[in-house]
């Protein structure tokens, strides 16, 4: 998947456009957020009980939320670009342009994640939306599902993995999902107030990655 990611965000593929070069290719930054729909059915046992209509994953709460949903990608575009103009390889899961007939969206996030040197969640307060926590959860569940991670948030001990995970959340924006990123992931939560101050810390965390795996105990991925 890593290669894939590399060879297609030069390229239009799909809907998205094609991404100028940066100095750090290969350094992946995976910029999660709250824009896309989900494949409700995806998500659930086959088995599973369900009512004839099922709630809407990309549900927005205007009355809860600051933004609407353009508003929101256009937020994590900006912060992508900006990224990319520091140097380091950001993408969105649609840079890549793997149709959802081929890999829903959510086992979509997982890999991206997995083959990511960096991985960011941006959390804006777009009001009660399912997709955001299904998401989040999925990702991190799938990072860190190992021996230690089996008791509860207290005993929980993270692999390295975990490191490379970092939750932007808007100034106010809380969640049960977000307090048990630190509690259960012991992965990383920042508060960001504008664009700009997203991308401050966005790429901060992405040098701290990065020197980790130049020097300290992260390996450096190819």
């Amino acid at each position: 998947m890593r290669q894939r990611i590399i060879e297609n965000l030069p390229r239009d593929v799909g809907d998205s456009e094609a991404l100028p070069p940066v100095r750090r290719e290969g350094f992946l930054v995976y910029l999660m957020g709250p824009y896309r729909t989900f494949d409700v059915d995806a998500l659930l046992p086959d088995d599973a009980a369900v009512e004839t209509e099922l709630p809407s994953f990309a549900t927005w709460d205007d009355a809860a939320g600051e933004y609407a949903e353009d508003e929101v990608l256009r937020l994590l575009q900006e912060t992508r670009d900006c990224l990319r103009d520091r140097g380091f390889d950001a993408f969105l899961a649609i840079d890549v342009g793997i149709p959802l007939e081929e890999m829903d969206a959510a086992t979509q996030s997982i890999a991206f994640a997995r083959a990511s040197n960096a991985i960011v969640f941006v959390a804006p307060q777009v009001g009660d939306n399912l997709g955001v926590g299904i998401e989040i959860g999925s990702v991190l569940e799938d990072i860190l599902t190992t021996d230690g991670m089996k008791g509860p948030a207290a005993d929980a001990a993270p692999p390295e993995r975990a490191r490379r995970v970092m939750v932007a959340t808007e100034s106010g924006g809380r969640s049960a999902m977000l307090g048990s990123v630190s509690a259960r992931w012991d992965a990383s939560v920042r508060t960001f107030t504008d664009t700009d101050d997203l991308c401050r810390l966005c790429a901060q965390f992405c040098t701290h990655i990065q020197n980790e795996e130049r020097y300290g105990a992260l390996d450096h991925l190819e």
